[in-house]
């Protein structure tokens, strides 16, 4: 009798076969699920290349119905073109005027600029107390809260919002970063480029609760001329990673979500109230300030505006979408012209002093206080010269 051959091996190889359409099956939905995904990506970036080719359209069709092209064969304005010729400026004007007589290098100071603002009837912060030299820095007898400055820094570079922890330790404001006096003497030494008189000021509150560092307002001015507000909010004290951002026009009109493409938009950042007020003040200060250019910073608080500081060059990349950019250069050229012709009128160019008592708030020793302060003097004019006066913008 014949021995029929075994069958396991059958049965091994049937197995081994299902096991080999199980896994094709899993890679064939596998292939099918990535797919979906791709047809989804090239989806949404079809979408995204229609946005920007209406954004395209539309910023062409701004341009247009303000007179300028993006196909002109003339070199465009442009106002970050403007801020980096400023910036690369800087240098040889600190070479050129080591009194500080131009009106460009007095702008970076502080308590100066409280100074010129006080002249012309706008608040600002309360002084508590100045020195020349950190180490002779006095926190005692202080409210709970205040802020501790130097006259030139920026972007919060030695900015110190404190409140008293208890005798002895003060807490950074919006933060859990903890010091003394001794640390805080230290941190001021440590910046390199924040420089003295040291001064303690007022902890402004704002006028609606909001974070516990105060929101932003800075206009955008060019001698008379509000070209764009910014609005920010900072939920922790310098850090602009968690800083949220509202782009504005003169009229408190948004200027859209593609302002600014490296700046979170938020338009649920409250305006200030009376935005006509802000506004004005932005507008007297840009006009007392003998350059086309200044950033108006200014808070919003239970007591009205109060003038934070004034920007000759602000920070950051300052990058905004064409038409803007573009309206903004064009906006200073004309500014520099009506300064220029307001110059030739008699205007001095200087930064102008109104008539208002203006408090000392400079420290015993410092230059302002010498017989011949040699810069620091205060050109003194009625506001109806020139803050009100001479070539204003033609739409004012």
């Amino acid at each position: 009798m014949q021995r029929l051959p075994g069958v396991g091996w059958r049965t091994e190889l049937l197995a081994t076969r299902a096991d080999q359409v199980t896994d094709l099956r899993a890679k064939v939905a596998d292939l099918r699920t990535r797919l979906t995904e791709e047809k989804s990506q090239v989806t949404a970036l079809q979408g995204q290349l229609a946005r920007e080719r209406d954004r395209s359209a539309s910023a062409q069709t701004r341009l247009t119905e303000a007179g300028l092209s993006s196909k002109d064969t003339a070199l465009p304005p442009s106002f970050r073109r403007h801020l980096l010729e400023l910036r690369r400026g800087a240098a040889p004007l600190r070479a050129l005027d080591p009194d500080v007589y131009h009106p460009a290098a007095q702008i970076p100071r502080k308590l100066r600029n409280y100074r010129l603002a006080a002249s012309h009837g706008i608040a600002t912060p309360t002084v508590l107390g100045s020195w020349i030299h950190p180490e002779e820095i006095d926190l005692t007898g202080l409210p709970e809260q205040f802020v501790l400055k130097c006259e030139i820094g920026s972007s919060g570079n030695a900015v110190f919002p404190l409140r008293r922890l208890d005798e002895g330790r003060y807490v950074v404001s919006g933060s859990d970063e903890v010091h003394t006096r001794e640390s805080l003497v230290r941190a001021l030494r440590s910046h390199t480029s924040a420089w003295g008189p040291y001064f303690v000021e007022e902890f402004l509150t704002q006028r609606v609760a909001g974070e516990e560092i105060l929101d932003d307002i800075k206009v955008y001015a060019c001698y008379g001329r509000v070209v764009m507000v910014l609005l920010r909010q900072m939920p922790r004290h310098a850090d602009l990673r968690s800083a949220r951002y509202r782009y504005l026009d003169a009229d408190g009109e948004d200027l859209g979500v593609d302002i600014a493409p490296d700046r979170a938009i938020h338009a649920s950042i409250p305006r200030p109230e009376p935005w006509g007020e802000f506004m004005a003040l932005a507008a007297h200060l840009s006009r007392a300030v003998a350059l086309p250019f200044i950033r108006v910073d200014i808070y919003d608080t239970d007591r009205g505006p109060v003038l934070g500081e004034l920007t000759r060059s602000p920070g950051g990349s300052q990058r905004y979408r064409l038409d803007q950019d573009q309206a903004m250069g064009r906006a200073w050229d004309e500014a520099q012209w009506r300064l220029e012709l307001d110059v030739i009128h008699g205007r001095p160019l200087r930064n102008l002093h109104g008539l208002h008592p203006v408090p000392d708030v400079y420290p015993a020793g410092h230059a302002s206080h010498r017989p011949d302060p040699k810069g620091w003097e205060m050109v003194r004019l009625d506001c109806a010269q020139w803050c009100f006066g001479g070539h204003l913008p033609v739409d004012a």
